[in-house]
């Protein structure tokens, strides 16, 4: 395969200048401007380097762009990058762009900054190689990730069905991992309806809510293992009015997380089965909610990808392994297309979401982007070879 670790170790200073550039600017989720200059930002280098750009506008969000590279072969990869962050408007002049020995540290340098420019550059760096042999690669780049994708995730259909991968951009894992499989999320709530009544005077006159919900939830955290891998934790508890008052309603927020798509169903009419019991005379108990990211599954064709992306790194001199992961990415949105997803492409980094831990290894940039850039070029000779096979 081409070597690109001379290009990119050239144009390291470049990408350092971007990504200082974004890391400096706030552009949590529901701060529009802030993620609009960062779509400037990365719009500006895609145009420099060749890319096609189709934009789009949003009025709630940042503005989304989609950009491309069209080629003369037959396989079409899509890369997936979010420009927004978590983190509130004034910590980037707090904590701004910085290296700390060997780690750059910054709000959004490790999610997902560094991976977003790993996309560009390794795209320019297929490119000014001289190789072609693929039909597109494009980058998506979204405004919503951290809250879930709510506009984005209807837009992957136009841009990833029928893609031969989509390449995710999130952080590798501190050890250097790739992730190739994640757990579908699930947001359910569990509202407990009873009777009020004066708690001195005549509780038994009353049907208690919080005291169902208190019997519903011990039950609902031993659902835990319901299936393999799947986990119920209930994280936000509500009831009552005063505490002189039987409490007439309670409600619980449940995170739920799946291995397999297959797992919802029985899940949810577990739940169900649960509130249907008559705990407490006088109340009766409802579930609503839905899963709302599907999982990311590992399959025959991640599989592939995976050994695919470990080749590439042995060409490069280092190794990587491969796990799954219970947080969810717009990896679990492709996936759920039916294409082969892979994630964790990015740069090494950590402690994403704390803006005073959060960094990148910047010794890994180079080394990544060339492994990004390697498994775009093997996935496309892998349909050549794939096509040529087939026809004779």
């Amino acid at each position: 395969m081409t070597d690109f670790t001379p290009w990119l170790s050239s144009t390291l200073s470049d990408y350092l200048r971007d990504l200082e550039s974004l890391v400096n600017t706030d552009c949590g989720t529901h701060n529009k401007a802030g993620v609009d200059a960062v779509a400037r930002i990365v719009r500006e280098r895609l145009i420099a380097f060749g890319a096609e750009v189709v934009d789009f506008p949003q009025e709630e969000y940042g503005d989304m762009l989609y950009a491309r590279w069209r080629g003369r072969g037959t396989a079409r990869i899509v890369m997936i990058g979010h420009l927004d962050t978590v983190y509130s408007d004034g910590t980037a002049a707090q904590l701004p762009f910085h290296k700390l020995g060997a780690r750059i540290k910054g709000p959004g340098s490790n999610d997902m900054k560094s991976g977003v420019l790993s996309g560009v550059y390794a795209a320019r760096a297929i490119v000014q190689s001289g190789f072609d042999q693929f039909a597109e690669i494009g980058l998506f780049c979204n405004s919503e990730e951290e809250i879930g994708s709510p506009v984005s995730r209807e837009l992957y259909p136009d841009f990833v069905r029928g893609a031969d991968a989509a390449l995710v951009l999130e952080a590798a894992r501190e050890n250097g991992a790739i992730v190739s499989a994640r757990k579908g999320v699930g947001h359910y709530t569990i509202t407990v309806r009873g009777k009020a009544a004066h708690a001195g005077v005549e509780p038994e006159k009353g049907a208690n809510a919080n005291l169902a919900l208190a019997h519903h939830l011990i039950a609902f955290q031993a659902l835990n293992g319901f299936r393999p891998g799947l986990t119920v934790n209930v994280g936000v508890v509500r009831g009552g009015t005063k505490s002189n008052v039987v409490a007439d309603t309670a409600t619980a927020d449940v995170d739920v997380r799946i291995v397999r798509a297959a797992d919802a169903a029985p899940l949810e009419q577990a739940m169900r089965d649960i509130l249907a019991r008559a705990i407490v005379p006088g109340t009766t108990a409802e579930l609503s909610g839905y899963v709302a990211n599907p999982p990311m599954e590992k399959t025959a064709a991640t599989t592939r990808l995976v050994e695919l992306a470990q080749r590439a790194a042995r060409e490069l001199g280092f190794e990587i392994e491969d796990v799954a992961t219970g947080g969810a990415s717009d990896g679990n949105y492709t996936a759920s297309l039916g294409v082969p997803t892979l994630d964790g492409l990015g740069p090494v980094g950590g402690r994403g979401h704390n803006a005073v831990e959060e960094f990148v290894d910047a010794n890994s940039i180079v080394p990544r982007t060339a492994l990004l850039a390697k498994l775009i070029v093997a996935i496309a000779e892998e349909k050549i070879r794939t096509k040529m096979k087939d026809e004779g």
